[in-house]
């Protein structure tokens, strides 16, 4: 509510930036919960927290031990920059952030309707206007992606550390198809030792009670990755629109 009282750039808009993380976890194929802040983070090996503008420090305290206990905490820009009271901090912007996140320091822009950026990630290049947290890291810290051009250009876009058992990225860039976005969190998950899909948006894999369900959504055919080995209950591979397929994997504990 605060953020679309004073969005800063009528290209900002809190809900999409929220699906659009939703989104790319479901895409991995990835099971996801979505919790407040009061739940007990420690049975999750990875937390999103999107724009999480309004914090104090107890919080802070939180994901801190959280990610020294083995957990991956990814943090978007905008996270941290007021109070619980919507106040700006009386320091450096975003600054109870600054050590859990290897921040040395920030600051923002954004770029008009008509005038793209760059940013570079691995091999890659990515457009962006929306918003940017232009970051200094400090020292330890792995700058995963910079600015390619114009003001910005060799600043970072996105960090990364090592805390305790656990990481912390920070992803300071909202790009329009959220395609950056995605290759980081995947890169993140990769980097856990996690394996991840590429399902096409509208086609959905669940996992519940040992069962493996997917669903197409879209008005293709799709074809659904699924092992030799596993028995086909209902369905088949070659998902029809609106079609079903369920399954079970040796790998499962009710097998063993």
């Amino acid at each position: 509510w605060e953020m679309e009282f004073q969005r800063q750039t009528d290209q900002w808009w809190t809900m999409p930036h929220i699906h659009k993380y939703y989104n790319l976890l479901k895409s991995f194929a990835a099971p996801v919960d979505v919790i407040s802040e009061k739940e007990d983070f420690s049975g999750y090996p990875f937390l999103i927290a999107p724009a999480y503008q309004l914090l104090d420090n107890n919080l802070v305290e939180r994901w801190t031990e959280y990610v020294k206990n083995g957990g991956h905490l990814i943090l978007t820009y905008r996270t941290g920059q007021k109070d619980r009271d919507a106040k700006l901090w009386e320091a450096p912007l975003a600054a109870p952030i600054h050590q859990l996140a290897g921040i040395n320091s920030l600051y923002y822009d954004h770029l008009p309707h008509s005038l793209y950026g760059k940013v570079d990630f691995g091999s890659e290049e990515y457009a962006w206007n929306n918003w940017a947290d232009v970051l200094t890291s400090a020292a330890g810290t792995d700058v995963w992606a910079v600015y390619a051009d114009q003001f910005y250009k060799g600043a970072a876009s996105v960090i990364h550390r090592r805390l305790g058992k656990g990481t912390v990225t920070y992803i300071g860039t909202d790009t329009d198809d959220g395609k950056l976005e995605k290759e980081v969190v995947r890169r993140v998950y990769t980097e856990a030792g996690v394996p991840t899909e590429d399902l096409p948006y509208g086609v959905v894999k669940e996992w519940r009670d040992g069962f493996y369900i997917a669903l197409n959504y879209t008005s293709d055919i799709q074809e659904i990755v699924i092992p030799d080995e596993a028995e086909v209950l209902i369905g088949s591979a070659r998902l029809e629109p609106a079609g079903v397929v369920v399954w079970k994997e040796k790998s499962d504990n009710k097998y063993k």
